[in-house]
C-alpha cells in the first residue's frame, strides 16, 4: 500500500505523516530525497528482517528526486509488496497523483481563513481584518501567517508597513521583542488598515 500525504499546510500534513510513520508496527526506513539510494532501497524492500514482519520505506519528497531515479523508483514501488508513505512538502499536481494510482491520498490545503484574512488587508478595513485575524490564527501557524501578510504587503506596496515588518521579524528572531509577535504584527497594520 502506497500512502501519500501532500498540500500546502506543510506543517498539518508533515505533522500528521511523522504520526502515522510513530505508529507504525515494524521496521521504518526513511530517507530525504537528497538520501535516495537504490541499493539500500532495494535491499529494504526485498530483504528478510529477523524480527519485524511488516516494514515500510517513508520518502520525503519523493517527487523531487532527478527524474532518472524516480522512474527506477516508480517501477520498484509498483511492484512491491511493502508498504510505502511518501510526503511531498506541496500540493501534487494530477499527472504525480495518477503515478499511483490505487495509493491512499491525504490532501492538506491551507484553511480558507488564511486567504479571508489576506483579502481583509487594505485601508479603512480595521474591524473586517481584526475579525478574520484573530479566526486565522486559531487554524495557522504564525510563522506562515506572517510570511502571508508580509508578501501581501510587498505586493500591494505598503513599503512603510513592510519595513516594519521585516524589523519586527528582526526583534522577534534576536529575542529583542517585548511583546507577544501576533500583537506586534496587529499593531503594525491597525496603523494602515485605521
Amino acid at each position: 500500500m502506497i500512502t501519500i500525504f501532500h498540500g500546502d499546510n506543510q506543517n498539518a500534513s508533515r505533522n500528521t505523516f511523522n504520526n502515522f510513520l510513530d505508529t507504525f508496527k515494524g521496521d521504518v526506513l526513511r530517507l530525504d530525497n537528497k538520501q535516495v539510494d537504490l541499493n539500500k532501497i532495494n535491499n529494504f524492500l526485498e530483504g528478510s528482517t529477523l524480527f519485524a514482519t511488516n516494514k515500510i520505506l517513508a520518502i520525503t519528497n519523493f517527487f523531487s528526486i532527478p527524474k532518472a531515479n524516480l522512474d527506477k523508483l516508480i517501477k520498484i514501488f509498483l511492484q512491491t509488496k511493502t508498504d510505502i508513505a511518501i510526503w511531498q512538502d506541496k500540493k501534487l499536481n494530477a499527472t504525480q497523483l495518477k503515478t499511483f494510482n490505487s495509493a491512499k491520498i491525504n490532501l492538506f490545503p491551507l484553511p480558507s481563513t488564511l486567504f479571508s484574512c489576506l483579502n481583509q488587508i487594505r485601508p479603512h478595513n480595521l474591524k473586517n481584518f481584526t475579525q478574520k485575524y484573530h479566526e486565522t490564527l486559531k487554524t495557522v501557524p504564525f510563522d506562515l501567517l506572517f510570511y502571508m501578510i508580509k508578501n501581501q504587503l510587498k505586493r500591494h506596496n505598503y513599503k512603510k508597513e513592510y519595513l516594519q515588518t521585516i524589523e519586527l521579524d528582526y526583534q522577534n528572531k534576536t529575542g529583542k521583542l517585548t511583546i507577544q509577535k501576533e500583537i506586534a504584527l496587529e499593531r503594525i497594520l491597525i496603523n494602515l488598515l485605521k
